[in-house]
């Protein structure tokens, strides 16, 4: 009995060594450099990062990791720089509801239903994952189309257009010079990859024309003359730009710049703004023919900001992007919202101006945040800088030129932000200033019955930033925000909107 409970033992003791040896050796083969996983945006989050680490000192980025890359409608995709063993999926955040648990990366070709929350085989193209029968990495490759194109504009004049593509040393579209581009019109080349790849370089041929090493900005157009990305469009209202500033380490109050540029063959171009918070609520920004307009989120959460286009011969185009927007009620480092007046404004020579900041941020120690102002003259001469506890510093310019101004804002641990605007002195009269204060006695009639200046909606005294913001919390109905018409009618077209949030901001910043 003892012999064959000895050998019973034996057995189970070399059937575990085997399934050992497999799994490690099945993980050590899923677990490589050049590895692509796949997850299926389906939970609601407007965008998806991948985390990846072996140890607290091994990871493939700090939190939240890498940006994946849309490969197909709800899908997206990222590289393995290096083999790891633990994932999580997340939106940018933390926390239940922003991210994935913690997850044994399951090797290469799988996709992560987050819906689901399940693991299966990737086998191209955006239909539902099937569950995999046995986690074998795919061999089949998602489908080339429009997603993986990137353009050259040929202004360098190269005899021949190349693209080189790659992830890693091991992962790459071809061998250098890389794939021959197909060319499309005069001038202009293109190159479609059957799958997402991270770096590129347009060459020549060889090393003697080439490009710096790029991020791959797939749909848009590469000018090897001035070396710069832009869309490619085609369209008789063609798309040329559109941004806004800044779009990430966004906080609530904090002033966000957007710009649009658009060419059209059919007439003058209109440029409307406009964003949509994650319960799709859509609220104008603004409508007008510079292509230029900000935006100041109140409350925090992910948004998408429209740019719509239009000419007078009834062509239109469209483009998007998404912002995250944070609370900065408990950020220990500092934050510049706003400067006012904002950057390339005008100043009137010999006429005091007035910079006034709005910060937040600085919650440590004292909770104090510190202000210095550095301003240099078109000479390049500046002032003796030093800090104070003042959001706001008068100067006035002597020359006529560009005068630049740096402000830093300094936490109580020292942390420090500083950002740089630009203003052109001038001898033309200059609408200020910038923030309309009521003086204690007012000679004047005043602008409503009620005694305060038309868009002073909180009834501070002021016409500044605030009271945007003040419009827009009330428009969400947060509680005890209240707006009379008389005074937040700014607009003057009989309602109370976004738009008179929009006109406090125009009117702050004349």
């Amino acid at each position: 009995m003892v012999k064959r409970q000895h050998k019973f033992l034996s057995l189970v003791l070399c059937a575990a060594l085997l399934c050992t040896a497999l799994l490690l050796g099945t993980f050590s083969a899923f677990a490589a450099a050049g590895d692509t996983v796949y997850v299926k945006l389906n939970n609601g989050w407007s965008s998806v990062h991948c985390y990846m680490w072996n140890s607290d000192s091994d990871k493939n980025a700090e939190w939240p990791g890498p940006l994946m890359t849309k490969v197909a409608d709800g899908v997206y995709s990222y590289t393995l720089p290096k083999a790891y063993s633990n994932i999580i999926f997340n939106n940018g955040s933390g926390g239940s509801g922003n991210q994935t648990d913690d997850m044994t990366y399951p090797g290469g070709g799988q996709i992560y239903d987050l819906k689901g929350n399940s693991w299966s085989k990737y086998s191209g193209g955006s239909q539902n994952p099937t569950q995999a029968t046995q986690a074998t990495q795919s061999t089949q490759k998602p489908a080339p189309s429009d997603s993986y194109t990137v353009y050259l504009k040929n202004t360098a004049g190269w005899s021949t257009a190349y693209c080189y593509m790659w992830n890693s040393d091991s992962d790459s579209n071809s061998a250098w010079p890389g794939q021959t581009m197909t060319k499309v019109e005069d001038n202009v080349y293109s190159y479609t990859s059957s799958k997402s790849f991270t770096n590129c370089i347009f060459n020549g041929g060889g090393d003697q024309n080439k490009t710096a090493d790029l991020t791959t900005k797939y749909g848009q157009i590469y000018d090897n003359s001035t070396n710069t990305w832009s869309v490619y469009d085609t369209s008789p209202l063609q798309v040329k730009s559109y941004s806004a500033d800044p779009t990430e380490n966004v906080y609530t109050g904090m002033e966000v710049s957007l710009a649009a540029k658009a060419a059209s063959t059919g007439g003058t171009v209109v440029y409307k703004f406009s964003v949509t918070n994650a319960s799709g609520g859509t609220s104008v920004i603004a409508q007008n023919y510079t292509g230029a307009a900000s935006w100041t989120p109140s409350a925090a959460g992910n948004y998408t900001i429209t740019f719509d286009f239009a000419d007078t011969a009834g062509n239109t185009n469209t483009r998007s992007l998404k912002l995250n927007v944070q609370n900065d009620a408990s950020l220990t480092a500092p934050i510049i919202k706003s400067v006012v007046p904002s950057n390339l404004n005008l100043i009137k020579r010999n006429k005091a101006a007035t910079v006034s900041v709005s910060a937040g941020g600085g919650k440590t120690g004292t909770n104090l945040l510190f202000y210095k102002y550095i301003v240099k003259d078109p000479n390049g001469v500046s002032n003796t800088p030093y800090y104070t506890l003042n959001s706001t510093y008068s100067f006035t310019p002597t020359m006529l030129g560009k005068y630049t101004v740096e402000v830093f804002v300094q936490a109580s641990d020292n942390t420090t932000v500083n950002k740089t605007y630009t203003y052109t002195a001038t001898d033309s009269d200059v609408t200020n200033p910038t923030t309309v204060t009521m003086p204690p006695s007012v000679t004047e009639k005043p602008t409503s019955s009620s005694g305060y200046q038309l868009g002073d909606v909180n009834k501070d005294g002021i016409v500044n930033i605030k009271d945007a913001t003040y419009i827009q919390k009330y428009l969400a109905s947060y509680p005890g925000f209240t707006v009379t018409l008389e005074l937040g009618d700014v607009n003057r077209d009989g309602v109370v909107s976004v738009k008179d949030s929009t006109a406090i901001q125009r009117l702050i910043n004349q």
